[in-house]
């Protein structure tokens, strides 16, 4: 996960990003990686490299992010998980972590607060987590709503945990493709890197 050089600059965009991490071709995919404030800093739990820069917001408002309930996919070692809100312990072996919402699915459940029939239609992307224990990171090709991208999720690619990231604005790159033009910043960025 990416936020920030070590100068405090925010890096913004997966063109910027790239040219500063991907020298040896060693990222495999990137996409941003949840929601921010109107300051541009995460608006929930962000932790990068063992660091926490940001608290766990618990608190209520409009949006997708307050859609309960929240979650936090976080990687402690060759392990990744998503939890509800309410049971994200901190520990020294989570090396990053972001916050976001809501969770569209827990346990091969989908979120009971999304509905089939909701007209709200835009270009999503989440992170889950498989039947494996795997992450399987997801952007629609094309304008879905919540249940819909879900129901995809959990048939298609056997998702049984799925965290919402972002929606309008979101994009991907995969290695061997091509950077996608951005028309806004991002905030956190998340890429899976090959190791060695």
């Amino acid at each position: 996960m990416y936020w920030q050089k070590a100068n405090g600059e925010a890096w913004g965009t997966l063109h910027a990003l790239l040219a500063d991490i991907n020298s040896q071709g060693q990222v495999q995919m990137a996409m941003n990686g949840g929601i921010y404030d109107e300051s541009y800093a995460p608006l929930g739990l962000y932790i990068e490299n063992g660091q926490q820069k940001v608290a766990l917001n618990l608190a209520s408002g409009e949006g997708n992010f307050f859609i309960r309930p929240g979650g936090v996919f976080y990687v402690a070692g060759d392990k990744v998980g998503i939890v509800r809100l309410d049971a994200f312990k901190t520990s020294k072996e989570i090396q990053f972590a972001v916050q976001s919402g809501p969770m569209l699915m827990e346990n091969g459940v989908i979120n009971p607060r999304i509905h089939p029939n909701v007209a709200s239609s835009k270009i999503r992307n989440g992170v889950g987590i498989n039947k494996h224990g795997n992450a399987v990171f997801l952007l629609s090709q094309q304008a879905t709503n919540f249940y819909d991208f879900a129901c995809y999720a959990k048939a298609k690619l056997n998702v049984e945990q799925l965290l919402y990231l972002d929606g309008t604005i979101s994009h991907m790159y995969m290695k061997g493709g091509a950077i996608p033009w951005q028309r806004y910043p991002f905030v956190t960025m998340i890429s899976v890197e090959r190791k060695g």
